[in-house]
């Protein structure tokens, strides 16, 4: 068992190594480009300021945008933003940065 303990903290550790850890939004560095590989578990959550603080930490993104059913969004490129689609009941239907 004890040979075991330190392989499975290993790989629980190379696991946490693959996705961003949050941080505070005032720690996120000016040059930060959005990362939203580590948002998925946010799907289905109802939109609000403290979900889209820790959106914005997770991803390190400098702004976010909701946008509800139906809203329409310009069409221009930035890597430091993240933009949440919302369904009917104003939950998290999907994440993407650009």
């Amino acid at each position: 068992m004890r040979k075991v303990f330190p392989l499975i903290l290993i790989a629980m550790t190379a696991c946490a190594a693959d996705r961003p850890q949050r941080i505070s939004i005032d720690q996120i560095p000016a040059g930060a480009v959005c990362d939203d590989r580590a948002l998925g578990s946010f799907i289905g959550q109802p939109a609000s300021a403290d979900v889209a603080t820790k959106l914005m930490g997770f991803s390190r993104s400098h702004t976010l945008r909701w946008v509800p059913v139906g809203g329409v969004v310009t069409m221009d490129y930035s890597p430091q933003r993240l933009t949440v689609q919302l369904d009917q009941q104003n939950r998290i239907a999907s994440l993407k940065c650009g």
